[in-house]
């Protein structure tokens, strides 16, 4: 007796494609506004979203399911799309701040 009415193979087929829809989210947000606070969230976003892409993917393929190449193929695409351009803009701000006190003890 099976206890849930969906099988599983399905389930991981659903979350590969809400992985992939999440990543494309991501790079977007990091892509489009790259000086706000939403590109950092965005990277993390894109991170959480290539892990999970990589285990749905693989446990699609313990099932035989095509979808382990639609996480690969996906994978490579969001990897092309957040490493290629953008090389203009700087990731993130300067940390070379200094305080008064330390601006006195340096001149």
């Amino acid at each position: 007796m099976e206890l849930s009415i969906l099988p599983s193979c399905v389930v991981l087929e659903s979350l590969v494609l809400l992985f992939q829809i999440i990543g494309i989210g991501a790079l977007c947000l990091t892509r489009l506004m790259p000086r706000t606070r939403w590109a950092e969230r965005g990277r993390w976003i894109f991170v959480i979203a290539l892990f999970g892409l990589g285990l749905a993917g693989a446990l699609c393929g313990r099932h035989d399911s095509q979808f382990a190449l639609f996480a690969g193929v996906t994978m490579t695409v969001l990897l092309i799309g957040m490493i290629a351009g953008g090389g203009s803009i700087p990731l993130t701000a300067s940390k070379d701040r200094t305080t008064s006190a330390e601006a006195a003890l340096l001149s």
